[in-house]
């Protein structure tokens, strides 16, 4: 039986490769627990598979206007218009609150920092004073 090391290569292979770096700045309310995400649980709140942050507190999802739907869009993998449409979906089945709209960085950043629980992509170099940057992975 021939055994090959071809696993752990590729592995670190497409490690490397989903290691890409957000083009935005994650910010939370202060009381989120949270202090870094990894790529896919940062989608994976953004898709509504994760509703809930460590300790039981409710995730309010709120987009940052369309300065930030690129840094979305590489976060969810999702374009702007699909993210919408998906969360329209969950919100009308009952499985989940669409986000919270701001028309731009500061709004959301206001909105994160007087929501508890909440999450926003702001455009990259945006200020997060008032709110807590987290460490994508």
């Amino acid at each position: 039986m021939k055994r090959h090391i071809l696993f752990p290569g590729l592995f670190s292979l497409l490690s490397v490769l989903t290691c890409v770096a957000l083009d935005g700045v994650v910010v939370v309310n202060e009381g989120v627990p949270a202090t870094q995400l990894t790529a896919g649980a940062l989608k994976d709140i953004l898709t509504g598979k994760t509703m809930y942050w460590d300790g039981g507190a409710a995730i309010n999802i709120v987009t940052a206007g369309e300065k930030a739907d690129a840094a979305l869009e590489q976060a969810s993998g999702m374009t702007p218009s699909a993210f919408k449409t998906h969360w329209q979906r969950l919100a009308f089945s009952g499985r989940g609150q669409p986000p919270k709209k701001a028309d731009d960085a500061a709004k959301a950043l206001a909105l994160v920092a007087s929501t508890k629980g909440a999450i926003a992509i702001l455009p990259a170099g945006s200020d997060t004073k008032g709110a807590k940057s987290l460490t994508i992975q």
